[in-house]
């Protein structure tokens, strides 16, 4: 059974989910004892980045289109974005800063990569590309994402609005195909680029392009040709070829293998992940994806990005206060200390400052209120889903 293109999807919480549970064990993966064999699976944890701007390309694409013909077009769009990302973004950012002030060395540090005005600015991912330096406090490293995605956010928009959707496709998929030329050129004629090749939006653009074609997709009648045995098929060699990737580099994010070819066959594999999902809703796995703990954990995703971390330090901390056992990030214990603790601050995020403040949109839907659903999109279901409960889909 197919559906029409629709944003209240369930089941793209449920893909949140399995972006950002993984990308928690990245940082937190265990190092010591026998327990460090899974150390494999926590290096390849990045990838969940990739998910997420694939679904970010998907949802955004989706409602420039939907709303291209609007009033306050622009306006309206990057209103509600930052509706959604500023407050979460800077209220965690000042506490970052703050935090830092206490610690002489983690001040000094930051203040020689070139400090936190840089992440102020949405520049964050410039500097690290400049220096070739992650942020050396940890809670400032999983920002470049963000920047990524806000970057996207400014240009875009006048891209949907300036070309057909056949020219837009086109567009699209030269992103698909400059980003991995771009990283490769990168790679062979200059040094030392490969955080550049990592967090450089232009490096980057092939995730979030293929998201856009993955909307195009389902609002073409291109749709009817695809078959579900088809996209698995894609999906499955997309999955071996990046599995291919890690067995022979490792799964490691910063490997020129995985840096030039590899993130794009990540991005593919993600890609048509999706399109299983949003096309096949009857399957097992759009199914599964609609399990209620999934789709909490997919509500809450982006404070679970940016608070895990702080929130695994703080209960650490205290526990060693209370205790005098330490616990070091990357022992066997921090693994559930860090997953209890950020959903606990992620939750309490949600319920008391990011739903309160997320009810401002509705003033700049640019749509009908009939029309305007959480993520920015119809919220009418096409006949065949319309008496089935589907849970309101958050872009982030």
């Amino acid at each position: 059974m197919r559906r029409e293109p629709s944003k209240r999807l369930a089941e793209l919480d449920g893909l949140r989910a399995l972006a950002i549970l993984p990308v928690i064990f990245n940082h937190v993966n265990p190092t010591e004892g026998w327990w460090r064999w899974t150390s494999v699976f926590g290096q390849a944890g990045w990838m969940g980045v990739d998910l997420f701007f694939i679904l970010s390309g998907y949802l955004i694409t989706g409602i420039l289109l939907d709303t291209v013909d609007g009033k306050h077009y622009y306006r309206n769009f990057i209103v509600r974005r930052t509706i959604r990302i500023f407050p979460l973004y800077y209220l965690c950012l000042v506490i970052f800063t703050l935090s830092i002030r206490l610690s002489a060395s983690s001040r000094e540090a930051m203040n020689m990569w070139g400090g936190a005005g840089w992440f102020f600015a949405y520049l964050g991912n410039i500097r690290s590309s400049w220096t070739n330096v992650m942020p050396p406090v940890f809670s400032f490293g999983p920002l470049w994402s963000l920047q990524i995605e806000e970057q996207f956010y400014l240009f875009y928009p006048i891209v949907v609005l300036c070309l057909s959707r056949s020219n837009l496709r086109r567009f699209l998929i030269s992103c698909v195909v400059a980003a991995p030329l771009l990283r490769v050129s990168l790679l062979l004629f200059s040094t030392n680029t490969g955080v550049a090749r990592y967090v450089l939006t232009p490096c980057r653009m092939d995730s979030l392009a293929l998201g856009g074609l993955v909307a195009l997709l389902v609002r073409s009648p291109w749709r009817s040709t695809l078959t579900f045995a088809q996209a698995s098929a894609w999906a499955l060699a997309a999955a071996t070829g990046t599995f291919l990737v890690c067995a022979v580099t490792g799964p490691d994010w910063g490997s020129p293998l995985m840096s030039t070819v590899g993130y794009t066959l990540v991005d593919i594999t993600c890609a048509l992940l999706l399109t299983l999902v949003v096309l096949w809703p009857s399957s097992p796995l759009a199914k599964w994806l609609r399990w209620r703990p999934l789709v909490y954990t997919g509500t809450i995703a982006y404070g679970l990005y940016l608070l895990h971390g702080p929130a695994s330090w703080l209960m650490r901390s205290l526990i060693g206060r209370v205790t005098g056992f330490q616990i070091g990030g990357h022992s066997l214990l921090s693994v559930p200390i860090t997953y209890v603790s950020a959903y606990i601050a992620a939750g309490l995020s949600w319920h008391f400052f990011e739903s309160p403040i997320l009810r401002l949109k509705a003033h700049f839907s640019g749509q009908s209120a009939t029309e305007e659903s959480p993520a920015g999109g119809r919220s009418a279901l096409p006949p065949h889903r319309a008496k089935e409960p589907v849970a309101a889909s958050k872009d982030w």
